[in-house]
Formats: structure tokens, C-alpha cells, sequence
């Protein structure tokens, strides 16, 4: 199971891992959404659906097809 596949509490309960962390930065979801962590002051949380949308545009190639 993929992280962006969960939808329930039982989803989440079977993600061997809910987040990733490096020092402050941190992402985290849970059943409703991805969490963007930045201690101690910030937490952005938005919905899995956006943020699916968003790694997909991150990850897409860029580069067109040039004449």
C-alpha cells in the first residue's frame, strides 16, 4: 500500500510507515490528508487528492517536444 492510497483508519494502521523526517522538515499523513511539518511554528495540512496532484507535477517531465 502506497501512502497516497489511504483512505481509513485501517489503511493507516496497515502503513508500515505514516511519515518521513529529516531534522524540522517533516510529512505525515493520516486518513483525511498529507501534513507538511516545520517546527516548531508551522503545519500545512492538505487534502490527498491536491497533494496527489501537486507530487505529479513535481515528478512530470517539463521538457516539450521542440520543433
Amino acid at each position: 500500500m502506497r501512502p497516497c492510497d489511504v483512505r481509513s483508519l485501517e489503511d493507516y494502521d496497515n502503513l508500515p510507515e505514516q511519515g518521513l523526517g529529516f531534522n524540522q522538515h517533516k510529512i505525515t499523513i493520516d486518513s483525511t490528508g498529507v501534513f507538511l511539518d516545520i517546527d516548531p511554528h508551522v503545519r500545512i495540512k492538505i487534502p490527498h487528492r491536491k497533494f496527489k496532484r501537486f507530487a505529479e507535477w513535481y515528478l512530470e517531465d517539463q521538457h516539450g517536444e521542440e520543433d
